[in-house]
C-alpha cells in the first residue's frame, strides 16, 4: 500500500460499521497473533483531560529511560500523529507496512470502525518497536473502546467525567462513569482525578467489586506556586518547585493524575519532573504572542469550556477576548457559550471541516448578548479576529484549531 491507498483505508470508512461491541475487535486482533497482550499499557479515559494526561505521563516515562508508545485522539494535521513512539509520529513507511497487515486480517470478517483499525495497526507498530510502555487514550467511552482489548494494564487513570456522548454512554454523570470505569481491570491499579460525586461513587464502587486499589488525586495539597501563558511552578502532596511545560488551570490538576500514576508505576522523582517540564500537548491552553495574541484550546463540550474560561480569567484578569468558535453539531453548545461568553468581547462563527458541524448562524443564535459574527472560512475568522485589539481564543473543534496553529507557527510574526 502506498500512502494515499493507507491514508484512504482508515479515511473513507465510516466511524460506525457494526454494532457496537468488541467481537469483531477481538476477532480481528486474533488474525494478527494480538501484539496488544505483550505491551505494558497505561489505559486513560475521561470526558477532559485524557489526552494531556497521556502526553505528559508519556514525557515522564521517557524520561525515566523507557521506550514509550503513545495513541491519542483525535489528530491535529494527520491522523499518523496518533501513533508515537519518543515523541515522533510513526514514519508512513511504517504507517503503510502495519495498515497493509490490518487490511489483510480484516478481510473476511465485518468491516472495523476507522478506529479500531488504526488502534490495531498502533499495536501492531508498538510491538514491533518493542515498546517498554504504550500510553493508551481511549477514542469513546471505554468498556466498548477498541482500546479495552488489553487485559492487564499496569495502571488505569480515570479524568474527570462530564456530560458528553450522552447518546452514547447514558443519560447522566453516573451512566457515563459506568461506561469510562469499564477500563478497570480486576486487580489493576486506578488512578482517579477529582470528580462529581456521582462519578466518583460509580468509580469507587467498582473498583471494590474488582478488587482494584484506588488512587484518588489529592487536589486540596496542589498549590500553584507561580504561572504564566508559558507554564507553571506547582506543589503537590510533597513535592515542591514542579515545572510544568503546560499551562492553564486545569493542566496543574491534570498533573495531579500524572503524578500518581508515576508513583503507582515507580517512576523515578527526577524523572517525573523532568518529564513534567518537557511534555507538549499542542493546542490546549497554547499562547501564541503578538498583535493581537491567539490562545487555543481543544476544548469542545461545556466541561472543557469551564475549565478553557476558568484558566483565562486566572491569566488575564479583567480582560474580554474575541472567540472564535466552531463546534460539531452534536455537542452542547448552548453549554459551551454560555461558558465563553461572560469573558467575550464577542463571537466570530465559523464551521469546522466536517459534516457534522453547526452551521456558523445556527451557533451564533446561541449567543446572548456578545456580538457575533459568521465567517465562511477560517481565513476570514481570523481576519475578523485581527480588526481588534483584544487577545483571541479559538476552541470549540480541534478540526480547525489544529489547522489555526498550523498557520500561526508559519507566521514570523509567531516565530516559536
Amino acid at each position: 500500500m502506498n500512502t494515499e491507498e493507507t491514508i484512504a483505508y482508515y479515511t473513507n470508512t465510516p466511524k460506525d460499521t457494526h454494532e457496537p461491541g468488541l467481537s469483531v475487535m477481538k476477532a480481528l486482533m486474533s488474525r494478527l497473533g494480538n501484539p496488544q497482550a505483550s505491551l505494558r499499557c497505561v489505559h486513560i479515559a475521561g470526558t477532559n483531560g485524557k489526552g494531556s494526561c497521556a502526553a505528559m505521563l508519556a514525557a515522564v516515562l521517557r524520561a525515566a529511560g523507557y521506550r514509550t508508545g503513545l495513541f491519542t485522539s483525535p489528530d491535529l494535521n494527520g491522523l499518523w500523529e496518533r501513533i508515537q513512539i519518543d515523541g515522533e509520529s510513526i514514519p508512513l513507511s511504517a504507517l503503510e507496512a502495519v495498515t497493509d497487515q490490518v487490511r489483510r486480517a480484516a478481510a473476511g470478517l465485518p468491516e472495523p470502525s476507522f478506529f479500531e483499525k488504526l488502534t490495531a495497526a498502533a499495536f501492531l507498530y508498538f510491538q514491533q518497536e518493542r515498546c517498554d510502555y504504550v500510553v493508551l487514550e481511549t477514542g469513546l467511552g471505554g468498556r466498548l473502546d477498541a482500546t479495552n482489548i488489553i487485559q492487564d494494564p499496569a495502571c488505569a487513570v480515570i479524568m474527570p467525567i462530564g456530560l458528553d456522548h450522552m447518546d452514547r454512554l447514558g443519560p447522566d454523570i453516573a451512566a457515563i462513569a459506568g461506561e469510562k470505569a469499564g477500563i478497570i481491570k480486576p486487580g489493576c491499579p486506578v488512578v482517579c482525578a477529582g470528580q462529581p460525586p456521582e462519578a466518583e461513587a460509580v468509580i469507587r464502587a467498582i473498583c471494590q467489586e474488582r478488587g482494584a486499589p484506588l488512587h484518588m488525586t489529592k487536589e486540596d495539597k496542589l498549590t500553584v506556586l507561580s504561572e504564566s501563558p508559558a507554564g507553571q511552578v506547582v506543589s503537590y502532596d510533597g513535592l515542591e518547585d514542579i515545572s510544568l511545560s503546560l499551562a492553564g488551570a486545569y493542566q496543574s490538576r491534570n498533573a495531579c493524575a500524572v503524578i500518581e500514576a508515576s508513583r503507582v508505576l515507580n517512576v523515578e522523582e527526577s524523572a517525573l519532573r523532568a518529564g513534567l517540564s518537557e511534555a507538549r500537548w499542542p493546542c490546549r491552553f497554547e499562547y501564541f504572542p503578538g498583535s493581537p495574541p491567539f490562545l487555543l484550546d481543544g476544548a469542545h463540550n461545556p466541561h472543557g469550556a469551564a475549565a478553557l474560561a476558568q484558566g483565562l480569567a486566572r491569566y488575564f484578569p479583567g480582560e474580554r477576548f474575541t472567540f472564535l468558535l466552531g463546534a460539531m453539531g452534536d455537542k452542547d453548545c448552548q453549554g459551551i457559550v454560555d461558558a465563553l461568553e461572560p469573558l467575550a468581547a464577542r463571537f466570530i462563527c465559523l464551521a469546522p471541516p466536517s459534516p457534522r458541524a453547526m452551521p456558523p448562524a445556527d451557533l451564533a443564535a446561541l449567543v446572548r448578548a456578545a456580538p457575533t459574527q459568521c465567517a465562511v472560512s477560517l481565513e476570514e475568522a481570523v481576519a475578523l479576529a485581527r480588526q481588534h485589539q483584544e487577545p483571541v481564543c479559538a476552541c470549540g473543534s480541534l478540526y480547525y484549531v489544529g489547522t489555526l496553529r498550523k498557520t500561526l507557527t508559519e507566521e514570523t510574526e509567531y516565530d516559536l
